[in-house]
């Protein structure tokens, strides 16, 4: 899609992050945005925000709160949004969850609740959206993570739905490829985010050694890394220089690489907190 302008983007987690500068250049190209999230009050902040940042006259940024892992209300409140606002033409899937501990600290409600949101959020949207999108075409953008192409320590739950993600999006490109709709997945390693922070209370020192392998990226950075993507129909997308390299080296090592220099990390980790 060489154009945005005057198409309109719905962007779950549209209220912080990856989302909300993802609508921030929607809105600045020309799009309509309308913003999806679980809270009502951010996401009139984040709708504020945006109208205040950005110089396009008459930018339409309009709100929809919802669960994505609630199906049911994902299902009516996108079908009440395309009797408002028109249906989508891009649709991105930035609403997530993050968690980072020892698998055996993880309980079954903390794993079942990533995978709700992180994975059934996305599929739950995907699915009430594509009826609308399959007679028009258009982009689907999926936010992974360098955690779901390759092993973190700490990562047993959040790694196994951003895997997820990138096995639904691989399956979701062929079948949708003849309705004219394109599907990125996008795969950045640390971002500068809420859900950062909000792991930050549980994360292992190993796994904190690790991520300072990949680097951190600001969230800006990220969104115009969508945005490239959307123009140019890319499917997978890395970005930063250090997780590019990390991807390739993975890859083209068949693993082995990475694990060996993961084991020495996670050991030199280990041994400082034992100190």
């Amino acid at each position: 899609m060489k154009n945005i302008r005057n198409k309109l983007a719905y962007i779950t987690g549209g209220s912080s992050g990856i989302g909300l500068e993802v609508a921030r250049l929607m809105a600045s190209g020309g799009a309509g945005v309308v913003l999806m999230a679980r809270n009502g009050s951010k996401l009139q902040r984040a709708r504020r925000d945006i109208l205040g940042s950005v110089k396009e006259p008459g930018a339409m940024v309009e709100t929809v709160p919802v669960d994505v892992a609630d199906e049911k209300r994902v299902k009516k409140a996108l079908a009440d949004a395309v009797k408002e606002y028109g249906p989508p033409d891009i649709l991105v899937n930035s609403a997530g969850m993050g968690h980072s501990d020892y698998f055996e600290k993880i309980d079954h409600k903390t794993f079942d609740t990533i995978m709700r949101i992180n994975l059934y959020g996305t599929r739950n949207v995907i699915a009430a959206a594509l009826p609308w999108m399959r007679e028009r075409g258009g982009h689907i953008v999926i936010l992974s993570s360098e955690a779901g192409l390759m092993g973190v320590f700490g990562y047993t739950a959040y790694g196994t739905s951003k895997y997820a993600l990138v096995g639904l999006a691989e399956c979701l490109r062929l079948e949708v490829k003849r309705y004219g709709i394109g599907v990125t997945v996008v795969c950045p390693p640390e971002v500068d985010t809420p859900l950062v922070a909000q792991e930050a209370r549980t994360i292992p020192p190993e796994a904190r050694a690790v991520k300072n392998v990949g680097g951190q990226l600001k969230p800006d950075y990220v969104a115009r890394t969508v945005m490239r993507a959307i123009r140019r129909n890319r499917f997978l997308v890395v970005p930063g220089f250090l997780a590019r390299m990390l991807y390739h080296t993975h890859r083209l090592s068949n693993g082995v690489l990475t694990r060996v220099t993961t084991d020495f990390i996670v050991a030199m980790a280990a041994r400082k907190v034992k100190r």
